[in-house]
C-alpha cells in the first residue's frame, strides 16, 4: 500500500498594504491574525490561541500557539520587521490534528488546496508557503532503507530528475551497528531548497511512541521517502496549489513535485527501481483517495478496538462463561480486576501518559 501526504508546512502571509509609521505594524499584524483565524477555522479545530512564550518560529518575536498543545502549532511576526511577514507553522501532528478536527466539526475532509482557498478570501494579506514536506508511505511493501543506502552508497543504484539528468545532492545516513534506517539527499543547510529523508517510519514511531505508534506495531515495515521544499521551490507548489481542484489533482501534484527532483534507477541497466516506478504509478490511479487522519490521532481507541477485536480477551471470557456460567464469569472478571490493582505501568506507559493524559481528558472517554 502506498499513501501520499502533505507532512508539514510553513505559510507567511504579507500585508497587503504598508504601515505609514513601524508603530502600526503590531495593530495591522494582530488585525491580519484575526482574519487568518477566523477564516481557517484555527482555533475551533485547535483550540484557543494564547500568547507564546517560547519556540516561536525563528527569528520572530511575538506569536500565539493553541492551549496545553501537544503538537507544534504557531502564529507569528516581528514587531520590527514588516517585510518578515506573519509566519504560520504547522507541524505534522498539529496538521494531522486540524484535519481530524475540521472533518468532526463540518462533516467534510479538508486537505490542504482547500485550507489555501479558506483562508485566500482575504483582502488584508497575501499568501505564500515557504515549506511544505511531501510524503510518500510504503506500507507492507517490503522496501528497505538499509538496502537502498547501501545501494547508493556504492554507486549500484543513482538519483536523477524527471528530466534524465543526475542528482548529484550530498549522501549521508544514521547508522548504528551498520544498518541505516534513515539516510538524506541534500543538504540540511538554511539555504537548500531542496531535501529528501528516506526513513524506516515504523522504527521511529516505535522508538518514539509516536502518534501513529498504535498504527505502526501492526505493519510488518513502513518506510516513508519525505521530500523537504523550501524557498522558491515551496512558491511553485503555492501557485499549483492553487489550481488544484480535487483530491486525485493534489495526489498528482504531490507524487509529480517529489518524482521531479528524486526517481531511483539502477546505474547499469538504466532502468528505474520498482519503489520509484510504483510511485509514478500513483499517477495514473485515479480512482486513488487519501486516507483520513482520524484514526492515526485515537490511540486509545486503537488499544480498545484491538483488546475487543483482536487480543483474544472475549474468546477468553466466551470460554469460560460457557465452562461456568455468569458466576464463573463474574469471579474472572475480578480476578482480573485484582491482577490490574497490582499492575507496574513500565516507562512507555509513562512516558504516552504524560504525551496523551491532556488531549483525552479534554477529548471526554473514548467508551463508546
Amino acid at each position: 500500500m502506498l499513501d501520499v501526504q502533505v507532512d508539514e508546512f510553513t505559510l507567511v502571509l504579507q500585508s497587503t498594504r504598508r504601515p505609514n509609521y513601524i508603530e502600526e505594524w503590531k495593530g495591522m499584524a494582530i488585525n491580519i491574525i484575526e482574519e487568518f483565524v477566523g477564516l481557517s477555522k484555527i482555533e475551533t479545530a485547535l483550540g484557543k490561541l494564547e500568547d507564546a512564550k517560547q519556540s516561536l518560529p525563528q527569528g520572530y518575536s511575538n506569536g500565539f500557539s493553541c492551549e496545553s498543545a501537544i503538537y507544534y502549532f504557531a502564529i507569528a511576526y516581528h514587531t520590527d520587521f514588516i517585510q518578515m511577514g506573519i509566519c504560520i507553522k504547522f507541524s505534522a501532528h498539529a496538521w494531522m490534528e486540524y484535519r481530524k478536527q475540521y472533518e468532526s466539526l463540518y462533516g467534510h475532509s479538508i486537505q490542504i488546496h482547500q485550507f489555501l482557498a479558506n483562508i485566500n478570501k482575504s483582502t488584508l494579506y497575501t499568501s505564500r508557503l515557504s515549506r511544505l514536506d511531501i510524503a510518500i508511505d510504503f506500507i507492507n511493501e517490503k522496501v528497505n532503507v538499509n538496502t537502498i543506502y547501501n545501494q547508493l552508497s556504492k554507486k549500484n543504484q543513482v538519483v536523477k530528475t524527471a528530466a534524465g539528468r543526475r542528482n548529484h545532492s550530498v549522501l549521508s545516513a544514521i547508522t548504528n551497528n551498520n544498518i541505516t534506517s534513515t539516510f538524506y539527499l541534500g543538504s540540511k543547510g538554511k539555504n537548500n531548497k531542496a531535501l529528501l529523508r528516506v526513513y524506516d517510519k515504523k522504527k521511529e514511531q516505535v522508538e518514539t511512541m509516536g502518534i501513529r505508534y498504535e498504527e505502526a506495531i501492526h505493519y510488518d515495515n513502513w518506510v516513508r521517502f519525505e521530500a523537504v521544499y523550501k524557498g522558491s521551490y515551496a512558491h511553485d507548489l503555492s501557485d499549483k496549489l492553487g489550481n488544484i481542484n480535487n483530491d486525485s489533482e493534489l495526489k498528482d501534484l504531490l507524487v509529480s513535485a517529489l518524482t521531479d527532483r528524486y526517481q531511483f534507477y539502477y546505474a547499469k541497466s538504466d532502468r528505474l527501481t520498482s519503489y520509484s516506478k510504483k510511485m509514478l504509478d500513483l499517477l495514473i490511479q485515479k480512482s486513488f483517495m487519501f486516507s483520513s487522519p482520524s484514526p492515526r490521532m485515537n490511540l486509545l481507541e486503537q488499544s480498545q478496538r484491538h483488546i475487543l477485536n483482536g487480543s483474544g480477551l472475549f474468546p477468553y471470557l466466551f470460554k469460560v462463561w460457557r465452562i461456568w456460567g455468569d458466576e464463573g464469569l463474574k469471579k474472572c472478571l475480578a480476578f482480573l480486576y485484582t491482577e490490574f490493582e497490582n499492575y507496574e505501568p513500565n516507562d512507555d506507559v509513562i512516558a504516552w501518559l504524560k504525551k496523551y493524559s491532556v488531549l483525552y481528558t479534554n477529548q471526554g472517554y473514548p467508551f463508546k
